[in-house]
């Protein structure tokens, strides 16, 4: 295995075939294409989700780039996630270096000819905005760009998974999204009102199956068990919140508009109590959006404090005049912990952490905050 350097050249003159392998997380979302400066497009084949062939490097001509993109990055995604990413050339196998940035279409390579011999150039650079940004850049159009797959548009337009005002969707067809916490092996807790409409649920990134075990609709809370890679996130128990701690909410909202990635505002505890006093629930100031509903609230180190669940809604509050901002509504993370051990579930853990950067407690969300999709 030799693993290749961006800018690292290679001779593939009369090499063959190109067999392009993913290995990451979303390889199934990879799709690879040969692009010349002309606007001149030749696909790859696939053989399997995230294993591509060109049958020789003479086919789609003398000059071109080898670009990987997102087939469906309308909602949201990263190249990244695909890697490590190999590619056999002449029996022999190279890796490809993985990007630095976060990009939607990487440019794996260049083929040129110099001295009658064709050459690859090695790349790990490419455009956040995915194959559209690239055609862009390139002055290219009407270019058509196979296995390109958008999926139906998510809802939003409030906190949750909000369909008012648009068609109603085919039976199997994606109805709305969400946000979920992973508080255990296999185990995320949204709210209720997320996956109260769907008839079934995945995984947003992998697509995986999830299958409510525990609903608590008084408390907005539901229980799914799934296939889910991830790490918990501790649930803080032994502090109560104060009014004016800091805190990060993170979730995906808009998912159809602002991308499947995930996102973290910040604010403060504003309340201790939720609507009329309800003490299972405290306000929050920091920023949420139609989707982040059952997205994680975390202290300054990282520890679980709340479930965000709801936005004061402008609308039923008209007759009583202006309302601030950012008026939003956490579940109190005590309640997930209690729900967790109401339906035989292992016990969330506990243990706080007690340091850490906010950086790192960034790292802790993306690594535990997942999307749901609702299935009609």
């Amino acid at each position: 295995m030799t693993q290749l350097q961006s800018g690292q050249r290679i001779d593939v003159s009369g090499q063959g075939a190109a067999i392009v392998r993913f290995g990451g997380l979303d390889a199934g979302r990879v799709a690879l294409a040969a692009i010349s400066p002309e606007g001149n497009v030749s696909a790859f084949i696939e053989h399997s989700p995230g294993e591509w062939q060109l049958s020789s490097f003479e086919q789609p001509g003398d000059h071109y780039e080898i670009v990987a993109y997102i087939t469906d990055d309308r909602h949201g995604g990263f190249v990244n996630s695909a890697y490590p990413t190999r590619v056999e050339i002449g029996g022999i196998q190279y890796d490809f270096p993985a990007p630095q940035q976060q990009l939607a279409a990487v440019i794996l390579g260049e083929i040129y000819l110099k001295d009658g011999r064709r050459r690859l150039k090695v790349s790990n650079e490419g455009f956040t905005f995915g194959i559209d940004a690239y055609l862009r850049a390139k002055q290219l159009q009407s270019v058509v760009i196979p296995h390109r797959n958008r999926p139906a548009p998510l809802p939003g337009g409030g906190p949750g998974p909000d369909t008012q005002g648009r068609p109603p969707r085919g039976s199997g067809s994606p109805l709305a999204s969400g946000s979920g916490v992973i508080i255990g092996r296999d185990l995320v807790v949204t709210n209720a009102h997320v996956i109260e409409d769907g008839s079934s649920f995945q995984l947003g990134r992998t697509r995986s199956a999830l299958t409510p075990v525990a609903v608590d609709e008084a408390h907005d809370l539901a229980l799914l068990q799934g296939s889910v890679s991830g790490t918990p996130l501790p649930i803080r128990l032994g502090s109560p919140l104060w009014l004016g701690e800091g805190i990060m909410a993170s979730g995906y909202p808009l998912m159809d508009i602002l991308g499947a990635d995930l996102k973290v505002t910040t604010g403060n505890v504003s309340g201790l109590t939720g609507k009329s006093g309800d003490v299972s629930r405290f306000q929050f100031t920091a920023p949420i959006a139609s989707g982040s509903s059952g997205g994680a609230i975390i202290d300054e180190f990282g520890n679980l404090v709340g479930i965000t669940s709801a936005s004061l809604a402008h609308e039923s509050m008209r007759e009583r005049g202006s309302i601030s901002e950012n008026v939003n509504f956490g579940i109190r993370s005590s309640l997930v912990f209690e729900m967790a051990a109401a339906a035989g579930m292992p016990l969330p853990s506990t243990t706080p952490i007690n340091d850490g950067t906010r950086r790192d407690a960034v790292a802790h969300l993306r690594n535990s905050v997942v999307s749901i999709i609702v299935i009609a």
